[in-house]
């Protein structure tokens, strides 16, 4: 025999459920006046305030450089990618945390250590080169151009 499927309709039986509070309420009845919707507006029509809605500093300013949220959880995505593509033993330094790696990476006292890692390149040390131009005694001497 097949089973029947009774589906819940607004028009259906349905049963109601009540609920009672057991124990002494934690609701403050002390402030059952300033909250009915009634008195706030009785209080609004008066003044012409509402009082109990937080006020706050109206900030403007020109945010267009800032990431949209893609743009932004791409770039967290694109870190943690890069993080897990470093050796294990560096990872394992940082807690496997691509947070806490980017804020030893990009601080400028970390760099010898990052070096050391071989995770940044040396920078190159200029000599001071001796210039070509010097004559070594070795050196034949150059010939003389006419009308010299």
């Amino acid at each position: 025999m097949s089973k029947v499927i009774k589906f819940k309709t607004p028009y259906g039986d349905r049963t109601r459920s009540g609920f009672e509070t057991t124990g002494d309420s934690l609701t403050q009845q002390s402030h059952a006046s300033a909250a009915d919707v009634r008195n706030i507006i009785k209080q609004y029509d008066r003044t012409g305030l509402i009082a109990n809605v937080n006020k706050g500093i109206a900030q403007y300013g020109d945010y267009s450089e800032i990431n949209e949220y893609a743009e932004a959880l791409n770039m967290v995505r694109s870190a943690n990618e890069n993080f897990a593509q470093l050796p294990s033993h560096i990872r394992e330094q940082f807690n496997n945390n691509a947070g806490l790696f980017f804020e030893f990476a990009t601080n400028p006292k970390n760099s010898e250590e990052m070096i050391k890692m071989g995770l940044k390149k040396a920078p190159i040390v200029k000599e001071d080169v001796v210039e070509a131009t010097t004559k070594s005694e070795s050196a034949p001497p150059a010939p003389q151009e006419a009308g010299e």
